[in-house]
């Protein structure tokens, strides 16, 4: 027994959080669904970051889920965007049972609702569910992929190559860093020349 009451009791609650949300903060997006008796999902988006976004920030949005702990075992589903000084920007969220490609599908749909017909860079990690639902949201074109996630799965490949050592990890991170980054053709065609040289296979 928690001090607040046991925790399935809590999600009795979430219709009346909706709400409050709702009330408290006019056109704001808040709801639950359920699956009869069982938790389906949760969507809230504050009119604040909506606005906030589309008249203040950068036109792109970071998505990306994680999971939950506690007994239940659900996932967060969330956007985040970059404002003027390049500070992170809650846009919304929303709570579901797992990573699936209809929760996302979901989601996305909800998303493209709240902008109200703009359509932003969308910017993922490459997860298998939003390649597969991202078109059918937003133009393929907008979608995508975090940098920081490309080189890691590289250097998770360099691993499998027999690149072990950290300096030799690093000297690659550095090479794949270069390329992501570069403004000009003459850079990143010398840059990927190193990479072949080091190991013809992460430049195929």
């Amino acid at each position: 027994m928690l001090v607040m009451g046991k925790l399935v009791h809590h999600y009795k609650l979430l219709p009346w959080t909706c709400a409050v949300i709702v009330y408290a903060n006019p056109d704001s997006r808040a709801f639950v669904e359920f699956d009869g008796c069982r938790f389906k999902h949760m969507f809230v988006a504050f009119s604040a970051s909506l606005n906030g976004f589309i008249f203040k920030c950068n036109k792109m949005l970071f998505v990306d889920g994680t999971h939950l702990s506690g007994p239940y075992e659900e996932t967060m589903l969330g956007t985040v965007a970059l404002d003027a000084d390049n500070h992170m920007f809650d846009v919304e969220y929303a709570v579901v049972g797992r990573e699936t490609n209809d929760n996302w599908l979901w989601f996305l749909t909800m998303l493209h609702d709240c902008l109200g017909g703009l359509t932003p860079i969308i910017i993922s990690d490459r997860n298998k569910g939003l390649l597969t639902v991202m078109p059918l949201v937003f133009r393929k074109e907008n979608h995508s992929y975090c940098v920081r996630h490309l080189i890691e799965n590289l250097i998770g490949k360099a691993s499998k190559l027999g690149i072990r050592r950290n300096a030799s990890k690093e000297l690659v991170w550095d090479m794949l860093n270069q390329i992501a980054y570069t403004m000009n053709v003459a850079k990143y065609e010398s840059t990927m020349a190193k990479l072949r040289m080091y190991k013809r296979e992460l430049a195929v």
